[in-house]
């Protein structure tokens, strides 16, 4: 299972598999692999870590890596674990959930939250160094799956000062470490929001 680490704040939080995924008895498609190369975790470039939540790609070879704008659906899983993790390191593979496997999955890593909806279809946005990340979309073969709720992760209200809500200060290891920006200038400092999707189930 992922690495817990009391008082470490992350960049957003870890995936949550509400529905298809029973532990080590799965009954939806998994499947366990090694690190593609360009995986470093060197934390330099976006793409040299994958951090639980995002989308990932299958490789001929393969292996996991971040999906890019080329990843099709039947190649597409959502990362289990931070491939920085101890369990990773210890096994030298990553868990990852089909797209194609009728799971319903939560992640913080979609970009436009503020233009889904539930029923838009989502797909991979690898545009401008965005892999493994989400977006609304309707190309047929890159659909990964269908919204099914969209959550502000804020408790007491956001303000100037405390933009995600919540308490100042104690957020825990599985929410986030700055201000979350949903990863474009003109919404720095919104409100952290949770994507639950239905992954495609052909």
């Amino acid at each position: 299972m992922p690495t817990l680490q009391n008082g470490v704040l992350r960049i957003r939080p870890r995936v949550n598999v509400t529905r298809g995924y029973t532990g080590n008895e799965p009954g939806n498609i998994t499947r366990s692999a090694p690190l593609d190369a360009s995986v470093t975790n060197a934390g330099s470039v976006s793409t040299d870590t994958i951090y639980s939540g995002q989308v990932m790609e299958l490789t001929s070879a393969g292996k996991f890596k971040l999906a890019t704008s080329t990843t099709l659906s039947k190649n597409a899983y959502i990362a289990y674990h931070d491939s920085t993790d101890t369990d990773v390191d210890s096994c030298g593979k990553i868990l990852g959930f089909s797209c194609l496997g009728n799971f319903e999955i939560e992640s913080a890593w979609a970009t436009d939250v503020k233009n889904l909806a539930v029923g838009d279809p989502i797909i991979i946005d690898a545009t401008g160094g965005k892999e493994g990340l989400f977006k609304e979309g309707t190309t047929a073969t890159k659909i990964i799956g269908h919204v099914t709720e969209v959550r502000d992760l804020g408790v007491d209200g956001h303000t100037a000062t405390n933009a995600r809500g919540g308490v100042v200060g104690t957020i825990p290891e599985d929410s986030t470490a700055t201000p979350y920006d949903n990863d474009t200038t003109a919404n720095k400092g919104a409100a952290l929001n949770i994507v639950k999707f239905v992954v495609r189930a052909d």
